[in-house]
């Protein structure tokens, strides 16, 4: 039963910025944040809600509001303050945990909006913003995004990335933000899908006070990024009502607040993303053509990880640094038999659920390298990657191609040379050399 719980969680983290666990008294079991933003997981695991929000009461927590009720929780919109004095506005959903008929606990996913989306992060691995350099790839066809994204970030064209889920659509954001004339102003990113249709409006644009029972004069994300980047993410699930005020701004570059009454300029880049295909919004109606055109002068595609399995062994080595450093462990990497699983993973989750594949196996295995048995029951589960070809419509000859020069790639990593190389692959050197040319590996 509480497995169900977790996968219920999983999906409601996908479009969330923050995960809690509480126990039936409402003491925090478990607690993760997008970055560690506002908190560490251990900072607040054993603390009461209202411990963590000192401003709530039994009456206004969600949480406990919904361990009291017994009854799920929709869309709460709460302006908090958390213990640190942090001023926090969220969206929340609380699902109550119920085992043979008992409240055991509860879980609440949130979502940041308002002065809570901003992110004013200097470019740099500290906390910062993604860079270029931070896009690991061997696929030709990344190499060249990385020289698109270099000359895309010097202008304010209106730039939409779609690709499925994990394929890294926020890297490719900031990486345009950081590499161009406006890294040194904000950037703000908020994902669409994660805010009720409702307050998408006054979120964009901001409100005047008295504009509707309790509003304040606030500055929306458009003022926030003025001179900087704004990204929206899953644009995708925008109800049909705010696109038309959101093409209107990005045409003319102005705004009203809500309630307002005078047009506001703004110089605000903005940068969307969606896990689905243009023909696919399109055709279902779920993105208006003219937006879509205006959004897309720069288009661009992001492919997923199973159609570029160069990226697999080098992406996992630099998650396995990153997780030494982040853990203090000293993992040297993956054995063979974890190599060749990878290499045969379908990767439906991409290079995010490679990252967290890594992450679990940094949490469980003991010895000096990552084995299968640290790897996550649902891993197997998955098809192989050779069913995915297949599924993607990869032709015969490209699929063989590719496979063949990732075995290739993966001698030579593990031998240091061409002679052991074609030893281990149980050909001649003279044959692997003419390999080696033809799929272009140094």
């Amino acid at each position: 039963m509480l497995i169900n719980y977790m996968q219920q969680a999983v999906g409601l983290y996908a479009n969330a910025d923050a995960l809690i666990f509480c126990d039936k008294d409402g003491y925090v079991e478990y607690g993760k944040w997008s970055n560690n933003r506002y908190y560490q997981c251990s900072e607040v695991v054993g603390k009461h809600i209202l411990e963590l929000y000192p401003t709530l009461t039994e009456e206004t927590s969600t949480i406990m509001r919904c361990l009291h009720s017994k009854s799920a929780r929709i869309d709460d919109i709460q302006h908090l303050t958390n213990f640190k004095g942090d001023q926090v506005d969220i969206v929340s959903t609380t699902l109550p945990i119920v085992v043979d008929g008992k409240v055991i606990g509860a879980l609440c996913a949130s979502s940041y909006y308002g002065d809570g989306a901003k992110r004013e992060k200097s470019a740099g691995k500290d906390g910062g913003l993604y860079q270029l350099s931070d896009i690991i790839t061997e696929n030709e066809q990344m190499k060249e995004l990385k020289v698109q994204i270099a000359g895309i970030s010097q202008t304010r064209s209106p730039v939409l990335i779609y690709g499925e889920t994990g394929t890294g659509k926020e890297l490719v954001a900031e990486s345009i933000h950081t590499c161009g004339s406006r890294r040194d102003r904000p950037f703000i990113a908020q994902n669409c899908a994660a805010i009720p249709n409702t307050l998408l409006e006054s979120l964009f644009f901001g409100t005047e006070k008295g504009s509707f029972t309790g509003a304040e004069r606030k500055k929306g994300l458009f003022e926030m990024a003025e001179g900087g980047t704004l990204f929206l993410d899953e644009i995708n699930s925008m109800d049909s009502s705010i696109q038309s005020k959101l093409l209107k701004a990005l045409e003319e570059h102005t705004f009203r607040r809500v309630g307002g009454t005078r047009d506001i300029a703004v110089d605000t880049r903005v940068i969307c993303a969606m896990n689905e295909s243009p023909q696919e919004v399109l055709r279902s109606g779920k993105l208006r053509r003219d937006l879509f055109y205006r959004i897309s002068v720069v288009p661009i595609a992001l492919i997923p990880l199973r159609r570029r399995r160069e990226d697999i062994l080098p992406l996992s080595a630099h998650f396995i640094d990153h997780f030494n450093e982040e853990l203090g462990r000293s993992i040297q990497g993956l054995s063979d038999l974890a190599v060749h699983a990878f290499l045969s993973h379908s990767w439906p989750g991409n290079v995010r659920e490679l990252r967290n594949v890594i992450e679990h196996a940094f949490n469980v295995e003991c010895s000096g390298q990552i084995t299968i048995k640290s790897l996550p029951e649902y891993f197997f589960d998955s098809p192989a990657e050779e069913e995915s070809c297949l599924c993607d419509g990869a032709p015969l000859a490209e699929a063989v191609g590719a496979y063949e020069k990732l075995l290739i790639q993966q001698a030579l990593r593990s031998t240091g040379s061409i002679t052991a190389a074609a030893r281990l692959l149980k050909t001649s050197r003279q044959t692997l050399r003419y390999k080696m040319e033809k799929y272009q590996i140094g």
